[in-house]
């Protein structure tokens, strides 16, 4: 008996076994026979939570995140930006949600994994070049805490729509204008892309993406309403979840991330007063404060940019040479 303590599910059947073909046994040999199974028992189930502590504590458990973005690796070609037409809400849905990201500040586990917190917003697509992912997001999405010149990037979680949650890198934060880049590793595939990037123009109809509410992926649509020196006003409806989110004009350029909406504490009867940082910042680097190969990332990105951008006879701003879909 004594050798079962190690195993203690096949030792309690064992008892429960012994205890009912013992029933018809006098008293004193019933109560020794408990006695015995009970200190088993005991020692048995001392043994197997230490055990299971001990297992729980220093054996490796499964990832519980990519270290990639398989979704975008197998992509064979993403959306041809600037389009030369002016996009439909449907065609917004169909080719640019692709590019967002859900966006959520990491949080480590007792064995030193990181997962998603509760919270969350969104990001857009930069580029997509042979090395891996540049993407945008606000900086208060990515709630990373404060950093230091040099100091190891710190990490958030990210997921495209497949739903599978990755692992990326805060390369770089411009905190005043509540901006921040993020960076993936890529695996495999060698589909490029470059995000364009234009000045939005007051009244022009725009298109934002991002998860209201939990709601991910959602679209809503309205205008530039007014430019606030560094912010865009817009009436495109947003809640939280949208923050970091893009806001595309109608030809797919991106001309602003979504930052923050009025306050309705302030005035219950404030409708509609979203606010986007201006997508322009993005190409300064000297509003930007860099960790790991950030400075790198921004500067190929914005390389890119200039090689594949220039003005548009068809809408007046700045668009891609390969634009037309």
């Amino acid at each position: 008996m004594a050798s079962l303590v190690p195993v203690l599910p096949l030792l309690c059947i064992v008892a429960i076994v012994l205890k009912i073909a013992f029933r018809t046994q006098p008293p004193r040999v019933r109560y020794a026979l408990v006695s015995y199974l009970s200190t088993l028992l005991v020692v048995s189930g001392v043994l197997a939570t230490v055990a299971t502590v001990l297992v729980v504590s220093f054996v490796p458990i499964p990832a519980i995140v990519n270290n990639g973005l398989p979704s975008l690796d197998e992509q064979t070609d993403f959306p041809l930006l600037a389009s030369a037409d002016a996009l439909s809400s449907a065609d917004v849905s169909s080719r640019l949600k692709p590019l967002v990201i859900v966006v959520s500040p990491a949080v480590r586990l007792w064995n030193g994994q990181e997962i998603a917190s509760q919270s969350f917003g969104a990001g857009v697509l930069l580029e997509a070049a042979q090395s891996g992912y540049l993407f945008a997001t606000a900086n208060h999405v990515a709630n990373h805490g404060p950093l230091r010149n040099g100091s190891p990037p710190p990490h958030v979680m990210i997921a495209t729509a497949a739903g599978v949650w990755s692992n990326a890198e805060v390369v770089a934060i411009a905190a005043p204008q509540d901006l921040a880049l993020l960076w993936v590793p890529r695996h495999s595939g060698s589909a490029r892309f470059v995000q364009p990037i234009a000045e939005a123009t007051d009244g022009e109809d725009v298109f934002v993406i991002g998860h209201p509410e939990g709601l991910k992926y959602s679209l809503s649509t309205g205008i530039v309403s007014g430019l606030r020196e560094e912010a865009i006003q817009i009436s495109a409806a947003i809640s939280p979840g949208n923050s970091g989110g893009p806001v595309y004009d109608s030809h797919g350029q991106l001309i602003g991330i979504v930052s923050s909406k009025f306050d309705h504490t302030r005035d219950a009867n404030a409708e509609n007063l979203g606010f986007a940082v201006r997508a322009q910042l993005l190409r300064d680097a000297a509003r930007w404060s860099f960790y790991g190969s950030g400075r790198q990332r921004l500067e190929a990105y914005v390389d890119d940019l200039q090689k594949t951008q220039s003005v548009s006879p068809m809408t007046g701003k700045l668009g891609t040479k390969t634009g037309k879909e």
